[in-house]
């Protein structure tokens, strides 16, 4: 099962971090689908304007808001 997010914010990231996910199309409040989400605060697989992208959990929740 797949949800939608909508991206927030890049509070609270790192400034290399951000630049490398706006180098990868994503920017603040774009639509982004969770594929999958690996247990214990693990990895978690994206999608974003049909390209999946691998983030560290600290980052997708930052991102998502979660």
């Amino acid at each position: 099962m797949s949800k939608q997010y909508i991206l927030h914010s890049f509070a609270g990231i790192n400034q290399p971090t951000v630049i490398r996910l706006h180098n990868l199309g994503l920017c603040e409040g774009c639509p982004i689908k969770v594929i999958q989400r690996y247990p214990f605060h693990g990895p978690v697989i994206i999608e974003a304007d049909h390209q999946r992208i691998g983030l560290r959990y600290h980052v997708f929740a930052c991102l998502a808001g979660d």
